[in-house]
């Protein structure tokens, strides 16, 4: 199977949330596929994995909210191109004062440095729950359905964006490149791709990323160092207040 980096015809791609009120589209091939097996995700998909799409959050574009879909599977895609409409026209609406819950909600949970910033009807709610690599995560979910989109975590602030795959309309296009957490790997799911596999988190993603990815990558950590510098001088100020 071709992988999708090689994939000329594959980006931009587009996905969503179960409601179609949170839409989005990936305008570039992921740095990194990988499936997590940890506690945690399973928690949090309601399965037996997650397999999340790491790429600079700057490559992801928000989209006008759509009408309410039923994705499509890989079998379905031959027989139609596009995903089938439940309710035509639809679009699952927000409350007259679902706007200042949102925003209430935003800032009591998004790290600090996106305090503050502007949040519109039809972005995600962040949300912030533990994780089993002992990194703070923060979860983005639709504020009318709740379905999760994707994840932040606290080393990379709101710079790389860990998408849910399988919000993607055509999610079978993303195959995984590494397999992390297999100790807790449920017995009923057996790994046969080849892929690298790593009983808790691996120890250098670097060695995972692609030779292509490297100026996006080198970018990135550029663009992460300074978050961190500006991140712990607001902490140091804040502090000597004290």
């Amino acid at each position: 199977m071709t992988h999708y980096a090689d994939r000329t015809d594959l980006f931009p791609m587009q996905g969503g949330c179960p409601c179609g009120h949170i839409r989005y589209q990936v305008n570039l091939p992921p740095l990194l596929v990988q499936t997590c097996h940890c506690t945690v995700c399973q928690r949090q998909m309601g399965s037996a994995f997650a397999l999340n799409a790491i790429i600079e959050s700057s490559a992801i574009s928000l989209l006008p909210s759509a009408p309410l879909t039923t994705p499509l599977s890989k079998a379905d895609a031959s027989l139609s191109s596009s995903s089938s409409a439940l309710a035509p026209g639809s679009v699952c609406g927000v409350l007259p004062a679902f706007a200042d819950f949102t925003n209430a909600a935003t800032t009591a949970t998004v790290p600090p440095a996106a305090v503050g910033r502007a949040v519109a009807v039809n972005s995600p709610v962040l949300v912030a729950i533990p994780t089993q690599s002992k990194v703070g995560q923060t979860v983005a979910q639709c504020p009318v359905c709740r379905g999760n989109l994707w994840s932040y975590y606290a080393d990379g602030g709101l710079l790389v964006t860990y998408l849910i795959a399988s919000t993607l309309d055509r999610p079978w296009e993303l195959e995984p490149d590494v397999h992390i957490f297999t100790r807790s790997r449920r017995d009923f799911i057996t790994i046969n791709d080849g892929k690298p596999q790593f009983e808790g988190q691996y120890p250098d993603r670097a060695a995972f990323y692609r030779p292509e990815t490297k100026d996006r990558v080198g970018a990135l950590m550029e663009k992460q160092a300074a978050w961190k510098k500006k991140l712990r001088a607001a902490y140091k100020a804040q502090f000597a207040k004290i």
